[in-house]
């Protein structure tokens, strides 16, 4: 039912009155027209006038055509179908290809007709250009990973004239891409059943799930790599072989034993990367028979191994046990020179006295209880000066600093001093979750983590009240006896290119020999060295951070799945980080001899994009070459295709999440044993019902050419026939 409602923005009356007068005064006009003229001439210049008079009229009162259009729409079903590679994996004796063709047929969706479905297929991407439910059987499931995500927002902003009033998911739940589709569903709005596609009882199966180590290292130096491997279906006992290769060279080999009531596993090498360059390293475990697949069997990874003798600055305020301490283990890393820089009483220093050149060599700076009251002022500027230029600072704490002297340098560290006193008391380390995250605080890379901090000897502190600055991430807050106390005592911060590590206590040193010394006594030589690994983390953390390039390509990938098109990206800057948007920017692509070149294109603002398909499986390494009249620079690095995609790293199905997905939004979960139910329940779904929509426009016709335009003509046409019948 439709209406229509014209409103002005006075009164009617009024309006009528003077539309009334308007017309009185074009009979008026024409009255006694000189020369006289027939009745129709004079008829039809009357009502000319008259129109023009009363469209200028109707124009002034502003008059609003109000429209309500009502109708109603049948409900409509979307079937979203996971086409992700796993599902058509089989899962044990079960087939998920035929599972899913049965559950199909099973829901019964076709007696709704083609007419009151929307049909849609997703893994990465959506399609949604399916004319029938069969036609979307017959896909192959390819899409290398799974979001159900952007299947639902696609659904969320789809234009209201779909009338989707419910959804189905026929899928296996594995979600490795995208945000967390409960959080859609919110947005969605409407009830979504879930078909649950696989076996949600693990697989006999083992897979290596991920490779952490140092982005960026240095040659010679050892770099600790930890490897997560997930085995399931398994009985106890048994025994499966983990390699790991740098550069295709085996470097490692572990014997894991598998225990049946755990399936997560972590696995610690140590490598000593020789050639500086850009390292793939690879961990594979050996297949065991009766595996659901082996392409999970393996991962790679990336690092980049620098050539770089590591000069290593150290000021302390005076002699202390930190010092010795610190300073034996620096002294252990490969390739790296520590320069000392102690003062005695005064503002004196130890041979060697520090110079701007030698702060400037260094790669990093460590500051242990300094400045005091004493240190020169000339050196803090020293310090402070390359802090500017993204120098990286370790700062540890002692009773005798300075703080006052300090701020200079507190632009570069993590934290802020509020207040200080000298009191002295004992704080132990309280390490959470969230702060072994951060590769600094990793010692086993296994759950024994938190464990061996929060076990360590307290250190020394005094009443200083710090406040950690917002990009500040808090490693470890302390605790006094039992008391948990909430501030930080460990922290490490990121901005502008450079980055700084800060202890607010010291006393560092009975981490080794209150913790290590008297374990090693009885014998147990298994006993991690927590100092020793904290500091060379934090100065592998600390060493790793380049200073901005003004040119950057990279490829949008480090693996690709064989048949995916490799993407680049291009930055390009002026030496004032200026973007360049007119410069040449190529990329050679070299596998095995064979070249292919590829130009980027500027998509603005200093970035450029471009993409190259049909390259063979294998190692690639890419350079880059941008020049411009104001930029000129270069880039390089590798990528692999053929590597397998994220489908092969969950194998069972989520039945958890389905659960929750139908749950939350009102619908149900089905498997293929049931699903044949879902017809009826969607019936009976009062949501899933016929709806009527209310559409409300106005239109301003005061406000619309054409009205101004008819009055114009009324009157130019008047005009007109005046002089063309000699009117005065």
């Amino acid at each position: 039912m439709n209406s229509y409602t014209l409103g002005l923005s006075g009164s009617w009356w009024i309006l009528s009155i003077l539309i009334l007068l308007s017309v009185i005064f074009s009979v008026w006009a024409y009255k006694n027209p000189v020369p006289p003229l027939s009745s129709i001439r004079k008829s039809i210049l009357i009502a000319l006038r008259s129109i023009g008079l009363c469209l200028l009229l109707f124009a002034v009162f502003e008059p609003i055509l109000s429209l309500v259009r009502a109708s109603i729409k049948e409900p409509r079903l979307a079937i979203l179908v996971d086409k992700s590679l796993s599902m058509g994996m089989k899962d044990g004796s079960r087939n998920r290809a035929k599972d899913f063709s049965q559950a199909l047929k099973d829901a019964q969706i076709e007696s709704l007709g083609n007419e009151s479905v929307k049909i849609m297929s997703f893994g990465l991407d959506v399609k949604d250009t399916y004319p029938n439910i069969t036609s979307v059987d017959t896909v192959k499931a390819n899409q290398l990973g799974t979001n159900i995500t952007k299947a639902l927002s696609s659904l969320s902003y789809a234009d209201d004239e779909s009338s989707v009033r419910a959804a189905i998911i026929f899928t296996d739940g594995a979600v490795n891409s995208g945000a967390n589709p409960l959080y859609e569903l919110d947005y969605f709005g409407r009830p979504v059943y879930t078909v649950g596609i696989g076996d949600s009882m693990p697989p006999k199966d083992l897979s290596i799930q991920s490779i952490l180590s140092n982005e960026l290292c240095y040659a010679g130096t050892k770099v600790p790599v930890s490897i997560t491997v997930q085995a399931s279906g398994f009985p106890n006992n048994t025994l499966a072989s983990l390699s790991l290769y740098d550069n295709g060279n085996i470097v490692g080999k572990q014997t894991l034993n598998i225990v049946n009531t755990l399936q997560t596993y972590s696995v610690g090498f140590t490598i000593i990367p020789s050639n500086p360059g850009i390292h793939k390293l690879t961990a594979s475990i050996q297949p065991i028979e009766n595996e659901i697949t082996v392409k999970n069997n393996s991962l790679s990874e990336f690092i980049t191994v620098l050539k770089h003798k590591r000069v290593i600055a150290l000021f302390a305020g005076s002699p202390s046990a930190d010092i010795t301490f610190v300073k034996s283990i620096l002294e252990q890393i490969p390739d790296a020179q520590v320069k000392s820089y102690i003062q005695k009483l005064g503002s004196e220093f130890y041979a060697p006295i520090p110079t701007a050149a030698d702060i400037k060599d260094a790669e990093s700076i460590i500051l242990i209880g300094f400045p005091i009251a004493q240190t020169p002022q000339s050196i803090i500027q020293l310090i402070a000066k390359e802090g500017e230029q993204g120098k990286p600072l370790f700062f540890i704490a002692s009773q005798n600093l300075d703080y006052q002297k300090l701020k200079p340098l507190e632009p570069y560290l993590p934290f802020t001093v509020r207040a200080s006193r000298p009191q002295e008391f004992l704080a132990s380390p309280l390490v959470q979750e969230a702060g072994l995250t951060s590769p600094i605080m990793k010692i086993t890379g296994s759950d024994r983590d938190k464990d061996i901090w929060n076990g360590l000897p307290p250190l020394f502190k005094t009443e200083t009240f710090i406040e950690p600055k917002p990009e500040t991430e808090i490693l470890s807050t302390y605790k006094v006896g039992n008391s948990p106390i909430d501030e930080p005592l460990m922290m490490s911060r990121t901005f502008g290119g450079s980055k700084s590590i800060a202890i607010a206590g010291y006393g560092i040193y009975r981490w080794q020999l209150m913790a290590n010394a008297p374990e090693q006594a009885r014998g147990n030589k298994d006993i991690p060295n927590v100092l020793s690994s904290f500091i060379d983390q934090s100065l592998q953390w600390l060493g790793a951070s380049e200073k901005e390039k003004t040119i950057k390509i990279k490829s949008v990938k480090k693996f690709y799945a064989t048949g995916e098109t490799v993407e680049f990206t291009g930055q390009v800057y002026d030496a004032s980080l200026n973007p360049v948007d007119n410069a040449s920017v190529k990329v050679t692509v070299t596998a095995n001899g064979n070249k292919r070149e590829l130009s980027l294109a500027s998509s603005g603002n200093g970035l450029y994009s471009g993409s190259i398909a049909g390259l063979k499986e294998g190692d690639y390494y890419y350079s880059g070459v941008a020049q411009a009249s104001n930029a000129k620079g270069s880039d390089n690095g590798r990528f692999t295709i053929g590597a397998e995609s994220i489908e092969y790293q969950q194998l069972q199905m989520n039945a958890s999440l389905l659960h929750a997905m139908a749950d939350r939004s009102g619908g149900k979960f089905y498997t293929v044993d049931n699903v044949k139910n879902f017809i009826n329940d969607l019936k009976k779904n009062p949501r899933f019902a016929i709806t009527s929509t209310v559409e409300k426009s106005e239109i301003q016709l005061w406000n619309m050419v054409w009205l101004l335009t008819a009055a114009l003509c009324s009157f130019a046409i008047e005009w007109f026939l005046r002089k063309r019948n000699g009117l005065l």
